[in-house]
């Protein structure tokens, strides 16, 4: 439902089935013993939902949830905003007391329906659930100003080339990673960011292969060490790119490989981003 409000995957109800199955399949082989509640089964299960989602909106103006409509990625002055997405908010707060949430974990994006949920909960003498946040990798595009939640340009799958995808291929991946914006010196590239968090996180050091007389090969073990020689110039931007793009590859291809993707939902979401 969430989905379709927010006009994702083209609005096709056939569509976000398809792949809500598979984005479960995702979360599985990352992390196993994950349970995985669709909107629609949380919905038709517990039979006050609707109830309690409207004795919610009860303690929300229509500014407040203006303000709110942030986390969908929208302007809270956007005026062309349809009615069903001013029911995207509570529904999301409610969600979060539906399934007895003990801590809410969002990306940064999300911290305004987490403050309106930790607002409004005790109102309706709900559990108050720990609020925690984590920022978002910056898309691979060049950065622009960052937003009042501190999330600036983010990767998003309604711009492909914005972000790595686990259903990309090896070669989608280097082409993406290829045409990143990546100045020399400039510690802004949204790659350092993919390194100290990805990279690092799967890999206790990594090595640049690189010809002798560019350096020869040089192995970190920690970010500080990468990002203080790209910010001296003595890591290339092209260097930095192959490094990001290898270890990616590495990263993303056995999960892919083993989700083995068919052409018709890959189809599916490449035709309605």
């Amino acid at each position: 439902w969430h989905t379709l409000i927010n006009d994702k995957l083209g609005g096709n109800w056939e569509t976000i089935s398809k792949v809500s199955h598979y984005y479960e399949k995702a979360f599985k082989l990352v992390c196993p013993g994950v349970n995985i509640i669709r909107g629609t089964e949380l919905y038709d299960s517990h039979k006050e939902y609707w109830k309690n989602f409207v004795l919610f909106t009860k303690h929300m103006t229509l500014a407040r949830t203006m303000r709110t409509m942030t986390i969908m990625g929208r302007s809270e002055s956007d005026e062309k905003i349809d009615l069903s997405k001013l029911l995207y908010p509570p529904m999301q707060a409610v969600d979060i007391h539906t399934i007895d949430v003990d801590i809410a974990h969002a990306g940064m994006d999300q911290r305004k329906i987490h403050m309106l949920v930790r607002e409004i909960n005790p109102k309706m003498k709900w559990k108050v659930p720990v609020a925690v946040h984590h920022g978002l990798l910056p898309g691979l595009t060049e950065p622009t100003i960052t937003d009042d939640e501190g999330t600036g340009s983010k990767m998003s799958k309604s711009k492909p080339t914005s972000g790595i995808f686990i259903h990309d291929s090896d070669d989608e991946i280097k082409s993406k990673i290829k045409k990143a914006w990546c100045e020399q010196t400039n510690t802004k590239t949204p790659l350092l960011p993919i390194v100290q968090h990805i990279l690092f996180h799967e890999f206790s050091e990594i090595t640049v292969e690189r010809p002798d007389k560019f350096g020869g090969n040089v192995t970190y073990t920690n970010f500080a060490q990468i990002e203080s020689d790209f910010a001296m110039g003595k890591l290339h931007p092209m260097d930095l790119k192959n490094l990001v793009a290898d270890n990616l590859v590495k990263i993303v291809a056995p999960i892919r490989d083993k989700l083995h993707m068919d052409e018709e939902t890959k189809n599916a979401i490449r035709n309605s981003v």
